[in-house]
């Protein structure tokens, strides 16, 4: 299988304190999120298994402004508003800051990276039956 998702987690570019200074929302509050990576990471599809003590860990993919929750179905946690008794039988969920523009390559790697996330899923279910 083609991989796509890069598991290796991004090099930060500005130290915390600085990154904070540099984002700020037009209310002054500081933190406005802002990834603090390069662009080409920015870019990339990166993933990371989220969960991995529990009964239904989880795959969090990330490209942009995106983020693609993949769980086999024993439900999934992704901020506060989706727990995973509220969640079970729900494969995929989606999330972004807006609307987004894809490209048929990207649209066709994004495919791929969700069947590379439910592989590793069902690799880490296998390893413990």
């Amino acid at each position: 299988m083609a991989t796509v998702i890069n598991w290796d987690k991004p090099r930060k570019i500005h130290s915390p304190a600085d990154h904070v200074e540099m984002y700020q929302s037009d209310s002054g509050v500081p933190g406005t999120y802002m990834p603090n990576m390069s662009d080409a990471d920015i870019k990339a599809w990166k993933g990371k298994v989220v969960g991995s003590t529990t009964s239904s860990p989880q795959v969090e993919i990330r490209k942009d402004s995106m983020v693609i929750v993949v769980s086999l179905g024993g439900g999934y946690q992704y901020k506060k508003a989706y727990s995973r008794d509220r969640t079970v039988g729900i494969n995929l969920h989606i999330s972004m800051a807006g609307p987004t523009q894809l490209t048929f390559k990207e649209w066709d790697e994004m495919k791929v990276a969700v069947e590379e996330a439910k592989q590793k899923l069902a690799d880490i279910a296998g390893g413990r039956g």
